[in-house]
């Protein structure tokens, strides 16, 4: 690859033998099965269904990243600048690419490429970091857990950075009593529990005591944590610096 832009290697990789390959041990695996009289068919469809699924996620995830990123294109000139910067790029596409690959939800794939567009346009590599570990929570976050988050992030956040980050039990108590989080589907009693639990083990948010005067005997509270703050703004996608 003779290219300097970190987007063109990738699509380079993407279109290669190489990446079109299935992984070592699961191909192995496949191999195996083949062995079996009678179900070379279905290896062949494995086969053809993973390779089909890895590179559509692939172009998704990627044509995902470039529309945002156009929408900021003037920052991409800066990019191309900085060695240490295009390189970081570089590594965080990669790693985009692979963390996308096997998704069977076309939104956390695009939501892989919202991220990574925005750490992009952030620069300092230190958010490159960070990205990868928003790109891992992205994997497995439903769209109703995003939901709950987001609905967090818009009644929480403004009370939680004026604070600097230090929780007010009474002040998350009145929040959640004036605003909790209401997720579309979430029925079932509990439901709306697990989402939150689910979020708190990701350390996107965390339960905090309940108080008797504000919510009745059954509310289970939760506040917003920077974690989770973080990850809201970055599935916003390309931001202007």
């Amino acid at each position: 690859m003779s290219s300097d832009n970190p987007f063109e290697q990738v699509e380079a990789l993407i279109a290669s033998d190489e990446r079109q390959r299935l992984p070592t041990t699961v191909d192995a695996i496949l191999k195996a099965i083949a062995k079996v009289p009678g179900a070379g068919p279905l290896v062949a469809a494995v086969r053809y269904e993973s390779e089909k699924q890895r590179i559509e996620n692939s172009e998704l995830m990627l044509k995902t990243m470039w529309e945002e990123l156009k929408r900021v294109s003037a920052i991409l000139d800066d990019l191309w600048e900085d060695p240490s910067r295009r390189d970081g790029a570089r590594k965080l596409v990669l790693d985009a690419t692979r963390k996308a690959e096997d998704l069977r939800d076309s939104e956390r794939v695009k939501r892989i490429g919202k991220i990574l567009a925005h750490a992009i346009t952030l620069g300092p590599m230190s958010n490159f970091d960070k990205a990868e570990e928003m790109m891992r929570v992205a994997r497995d976050l439903s769209d109703q857990d995003v939901v709950a988050l987001s609905q967090m992030y818009d009644s929480q956040f403004e009370a939680h950075s004026r604070n600097g980050w230090r929780l007010d039990i009474h002040q998350v108590n009145v929040l959640w009593r004036e605003k909790p989080p209401q997720v579309p589907g979430t029925v079932l009693p509990g439901e709306m529990n697990s989402i939150l639990l689910k979020l708190q083990g990701l350390g996107l948010v965390i339960a905090v005591e309940r108080m008797n005067t504000q919510l009745g005997p059954n509310e289970q509270v939760f506040a917003l944590l920077p974690k989770g703050a973080d990850f809201v703004r970055y599935i916003e996608g390309a931001v202007a610096t």
